[in-house]
């Protein structure tokens, strides 16, 4: 299913220039910008997440704990 959404003309001249530019149609070029701000958001939240474990000492212990009971489990079998 599709929609219509409102945006600025100038933001619907840049995506149909990218569209020519890379061969996509518009939806895919606006269904990837998605999919990469999503991402871009995802990776902002958890590092501020992990900014604020760190000021908190035992929240970070904890994470600490984990990592150093999992190190084992990443270790090939050559050592």
């Amino acid at each position: 299913m599709s929609t219509t959404i409102r945006v600025e003309d100038a933001t619907k001249r840049r995506v149909r220039a990218l569209a020519e530019a890379t061969g996509m149609k518009m939806q895919a070029v606006v269904e990837e910008a998605v999919a990469e701000y999503e991402r871009k958001v995802f990776w902002e939240r958890t590092n501020a997440r992990y900014a604020e474990l760190r000021e908190d000492r035992e929240g970070w212990a904890g994470i600490s704990g984990e990592r150093d009971g999992e190190s084992g489990a990443l270790r090939d079998a050559s050592g």
